[in-house]
């Protein structure tokens, strides 16, 4: 892992996380066994992408409006959780304990049109880190300051991982805008420490 040179963000990128070989079987194992489901948007319209939300019992939250109830961990996105935990860099935790990841949201670009807009990823019940595993096709990754410019813009590699911790979050905003050329698909990974809920019954 190596730190990017962006001012005012804290983001770890390893281009070669997982082997080709490696990235290749997990792409394909997820793509089969995720509970892919592309679900309704805040105004009626479906997101543009699928989604399969996998975590710990309590580890449900709620975003624009959809509610995500953790499905159990199967052996490879448990051992997927695993390599990003080791991978982590300590100064990622800043001073959070070290607790690991406890959820996975996973989400399927089928292609070049599939996208996700410009966002924060600052839910209450999250904290500030998140770790991002790509798998497939290289899709362009673009990270914008809060009433900015884009600070960083780039195609995340087959395999690859990508750590946002610190404050991220609270001063940025990043987007997998739509590239209608990419007709291949691509699954990328967000490995999170979900604070367990209380107002909902474990199951």
């Amino acid at each position: 892992m190596h730190l990017l040179p962006v001012p005012d963000a804290v983001i770890f990128y390893s281009e070669d996380f997982l082997s080709e070989a490696e990235a290749s079987e997990f792409f394909e194992v997820l793509f089969r066994k995720c509970k892919w489901e592309r679900r309704p948007g805040p105004f009626g319209s479906p997101v543009p992408r699928d989604e399969a939300y996998y975590g710990d019992p309590g580890t449900q939250y709620t975003y624009s409006r959809r509610q995500y109830l953790p499905l159990p961990w199967f052996p490879e996105l448990l051992s997927l959780k695993h390599r990003a935990e080791r991978a982590t860099p300590a100064e990622a935790y800043g001073s959070s304990p070290n607790s690991g990841y406890n959820a996975v949201l996973c989400n399927l670009y089928r292609n070049g049109l599939d996208s996700v807009g410009l966002h924060a990823d600052a839910e209450p019940e999250m904290g500030p880190l998140i770790a991002s595993v790509s798998l497939g096709a290289e899709r362009m990754f673009k990270l914008r300051k809060n009433g900015g410019a884009v600070v960083y813009s780039e195609r995340l590699r087959h395999g690859s991982l990508l750590i946002m911790t610190g404050d991220v979050q609270k001063n940025f905003k990043h987007e997998v805008p739509k590239e209608p050329g990419i007709s291949e698909p691509r699954i990328n990974l967000t490995f999170r420490h979900v604070q367990r809920s209380k107002s909902l019954p474990v199951k």
